[in-house]
């Protein structure tokens, strides 16, 4: 057997990748899916499978493109992309290279949706501290619907059923499509404005566009902000929306909400025969335990004579007066004893004679303080009397009654005659009086 005939697998995969890389059709396509697998590599490059309902085809995304992204691909976006087919030699598989990608339209809804659901619940709009509860027996309920619904029939058979008392009213909304994100913020606020006891905001099941509109963010917050208790039945129980996050109660359908909202008059009938059965078997046993207490007292001895009752009472209450008069005075025994200790213990630590011996020391002090005193004052006057004197000699008014004077110019003291000059004007002070008089002639006596 020729073995030329026969292609190896490299050969075929290249006849294939050659086939895939020439045909026009391939070199360029739209595709549409959701991502599964993805993977982000060190080196930038995105690697992921698109699949929808029917297949799967293998991506990936080079860095060169997918540095051009607005967006960070994650599990289960939906997505547009575009680029092309080839084959993979190394594993022989057909896979697109992403050129382009885009969130689709749907996908862009959920990308924000997730957004609006991170941030609400990172506020505390989830928390079950803000839930308001539910009334046991509610007596008004009104209810957001379209009245032409089944839901809304089925809503009413079921609060007809299980709880026939209450009043419920209807406000007919716009439930999907354009206008109804609105009209249903309207309904709330309408509905808030009526004070029922219960609120349920339902519609039956849908496409996920048919129940966008509770998934808006600002029907979540007209929702969170109600104050009359909501419960939400939105759909069918697999579908969770966001209004379903914030609202007291999530139901899981509209028929579901209807039952949280009232009791089941079966069940109260039956609550009402227990605590009926509870209550006579209650009663039976107190009376009859105060029948047998009643008998026993009536045959009590001390009831056939009662004055065994009154000595009794009397005997107690001398012996409790003995026992008070005699823990009376315990007590005041105690309490001077105790009184003639501290009275003791003051007198011992008085500080009197101290005291006393201190006035003796201080007088002594103050007698030994006077005598120092005077003999100071006498030895100070005295030294002052002398220096007193000692100034009086060497004062210039003293000079001046021994007969000198003393010139001045202009107010300083003439100490030698290189200071004036004729036509000088100069001042002599005598111990009677001034002298003003000029320089007529200044001889100079130079003493070596």
């Amino acid at each position: 057997m020729e073995n030329s005939k026969y292609l190896s697998v490299g050969a075929l995969t290249k006849y294939l990748k050659y086939k895939f890389d020439q045909d026009p059709y391939l070199t360029r396509v739209f595709i549409k899916g959701e991502l599964s697998n993805v993977k982000r590599h060190t080196s930038g490059h995105i690697f992921f499978a698109l699949k929808d309902g029917n297949a799967v085809i293998r991506a990936i995304m080079f860095s060169r493109s997918a540095s051009g992204l607005k967006f960070e691909p994650e599990e289960g976006q939906s997505v547009l992309l575009q680029g092309r087919i080839s084959i993979f030699e190394s594993s022989g598989q057909y896979q697109i290279y992403v050129d382009s990608m885009e969130i689709d339209g749907i996908g862009m809804l959920f990308e924000q949706l997730e957004k609006d659901k991170k941030e609400l619940d990172g506020k505390g709009y989830f928390d079950a501290g803000h839930k308001k509860p539910l009334p046991r027996y509610p007596g008004t309920i009104t209810i957001i619907s379209s009245e032409t619904s089944a839901a809304y029939r089925d809503m009413i058979t079921t609060l007809r059923r299980r709880f026939p008392l209450v009043r419920v009213s209807m406000i007919n909304t716009m439930m999907q499509g354009r206008g109804s994100r609105q009209a249903v913020i309207d309904s709330l606020d309408y509905a808030d404005s009526l004070s029922s006891d219960v609120i349920i905001l339902a519609r039956g099941g849908g496409s996920i566009e048919d129940l966008w509109t509770f998934n808006e963010k600002s029907v979540s917050l007209k929702v969170f902000e109600m104050k009359t208790p909501v419960i939400t039945g939105v759909g069918h129980e697999t579908d969770t929306t966001l209004v379903d996050f914030v609202s007291d109660v999530r139901a899981a359908t509209p028929t579901a909400a209807a039952e949280v909202a009232v009791p089941d008059t079966r069940d109260i009938q039956d609550n009402l025969s227990s605590f009926d059965t509870f209550m006579m078997r209650s009663m039976s046993k107190k009376i009859e335990f105060h029948r047998n207490q009643l008998e026993s007292l009536s045959n009590y001895y001390k009831l056939k004579n009662p004055e065994l009752l009154y000595d009794q009472q009397t005997e107690k209450l001398a012996t409790l007066r003995m026992n008070l008069d005699t823990r009376v005075n315990t007590i005041l025994r105690e309490k001077r004893y105790r009184q003639n200790s501290i009275k003791d213990k003051i007198e011992y630590n008085s500080p009197r004679p101290m005291i006393e011996r201190f006035k003796e020391i201080l007088g002594e002090s103050k007698a030994r303080l006077d005598e120092e005193m005077a003999d100071t004052v006498t030895d100070r006057k005295k030294q002052l009397s002398s220096t007193i004197e000692l100034l009086n000699s060497l004062s210039p008014t003293s000079i001046l009654l021994r007969g000198y004077s003393f010139t001045a110019k202009d107010g300083n003291i003439v100490r030698n005659s290189e200071t004036l000059a004729p036509g000088d004007e100069i001042e002599t002070t005598l111990s009677d009086g001034e002298i003003t008089s000029k320089v007529t002639e200044v001889k100079n006596n130079v003493r070596k």
